[in-house]
């Protein structure tokens, strides 16, 4: 059994500011660990009859233009037969908030009376410090189910998560890449328990087509060397410095409002004089959509990709899509789905040092030639990458369907451990 945290005081000495490279963050989570054992206190089952559906509530950053909010989001809806309660922790974070959606559930900020006794945790490790500092030992009482999803995008854990993570009856992971660094990290079987992502309105096909628009989505807190849109405008130029007679292209690289100058100046920079055009902008759903109306092809050259929701969303509506040839993306797309790249392995390079993810552990480096090549492949001729985006979009929709995420997610709180998957 595992070991529980209660009533630790809400007073309780962190660090500032918490950095995943504090030291001292780590030897708080353990000292945690060994309190909470040291009291003798278990997680008791104080419920009768189905875990699954008793008293949910998914805590994390609902309402922020984030991926673990659009994951908290998703899990939200696809649950929503078992009306789990949206318990929001969004002032913790520093991406920028979205509008809510129209007839969408009003998230409640955390507060140490929510009377929820099982807890979907869609936030990692380093949050869940700062919610201690606030809230002290309420957010995992003693006779609550809590399940951590955890999202990562190296093959190794910061060396202060497993600690933490230790304090959760469950874990799961969106995708197999994350769930296989969660089961090294920790030793725990680990459930994959996917983003949802209903599939939309088919793309509509052009014919004859003579334009095309290009998408490239990061935010820079998600790590701009991670998701590398340096890649994608290089291959974008690469692609189109030939084009035939009558056809342009365009390419729209979209960053959140809050992306650093420098960052927009170096995207800028490496341009030049290419048809790319900056969207420095939170967008709204309905905003989105119209984004994602006007897109031709979705370009992912990530280094690494813990779920790859850009390509998942792109899929989601039949549009083709070029990305690398990595991490969670690979669970729902295939060559016969998609235009995947290869890579070889990335090494961080020594002025990136500082960067959120102390290395690259099963990252790789696109190769940009073979980019610009499936770029070539999407304006040359696009029914046939449209007809490989729908075989994905296909096979997209039996794995992030809402139906699909609702079976994970109860094997995920199944009582029964060989029903979990690992």
């Amino acid at each position: 059994m595992i070991p529980r945290l209660a009533h630790i005081s809400s007073d309780a000495t962190i660090p500032e500011p918490l950095t995943r490279d504090d030291s001292a963050i780590r030897q708080l989570a353990r000292r945690i660990v060994v309190e909470v054992a040291a009291r003798g206190l278990r997680w008791r089952r104080r419920w009768e009859n189905n875990l699954a559906t008793h008293g949910i509530a998914v805590i994390g950053f609902l309402e922020t233009a984030s991926g673990l909010g659009a994951a908290a989001r998703g899990l939200l809806a696809a649950i929503d037969d078992v009306r789990p309660t949206p318990v929001s922790i969004s002032r913790l974070a520093p991406t920028p908030s979205v509008p809510s959606a129209r007839g969408e559930k009003p998230a409640q900020p955390y507060d140490s009376s929510h009377g929820f006794n099982v807890g979907i945790h869609v936030y990692n490790p380093d949050v869940f410090l700062a919610l201690l500092r606030q809230h002290g030992g309420t957010l995992l009482l003693p006779n609550r189910f809590n399940l951590a999803v955890v999202n990562w995008e190296t093959q190794r854990l910061p060396a202060e998560w497993p600690v933490v993570l230790s304090l959760y009856e469950r874990l799961a992971a969106p995708s197999r890449f994350t769930a296989e660094a969660v089961r090294r990290a920790t030793g725990r079987a680990v459930c994959v328990l996917p983003n949802c992502v209903p599939l939309r309105p088919i793309h509509t096909l052009e014919t004859n087509k003579r334009h095309f628009e290009f998408l490239c989505l990061f935010d820079a807190l998600s790590d701009f060397d991670r998701k590398n849109p340096l890649g994608t405008i290089r291959a974008f130029r690469q692609a189109t410095s030939d084009l035939r007679p009558g056809v342009t292209c365009r390419l729209r690289v979209k960053c959140h409002a809050n992306t650093p100058p420098a960052v927009l100046a170096t995207l800028q920079a490496e341009a030049g004089d290419a048809a790319v055009e900056i969207v420095a902008k939170t967008l709204s759903e309905d905003e989105m959509q119209r984004l994602w109306d006007e897109c031709d092809c979705l370009v992912s050259l990530h280094r690494s990709e813990g779920f790859g929701l850009p390509v998942a969303e792109a899929l989601a509506r039949g549009v083709p899509v070029v990305a690398t040839r990595q991490g969670g993306i690979l669970d729902f797309v295939d060559d016969r789905g998609g235009l995947l790249i290869d890579g070889i392995p990335a090494i961080r390079p020594v002025a990136n040092a500082a960067s959120g993810y102390r290395e690259w552990s099963g990252w790789v480096d696109p190769d940009i030639p073979s980019a610009a090549a499936g770029l070539r492949r999407v304006i040359g001729d696009y029914p046939a990458e449209a007809a490989r985006a729908r075989a994905g979009r296909e096979r997209l929709g039996n794995h992030t369907s809402p139906a699909a995420v609702l079976k994970a997610y109860l094997l995920a709180v199944s009582e029964d451990p060989a029903a979990q998957a690992s």
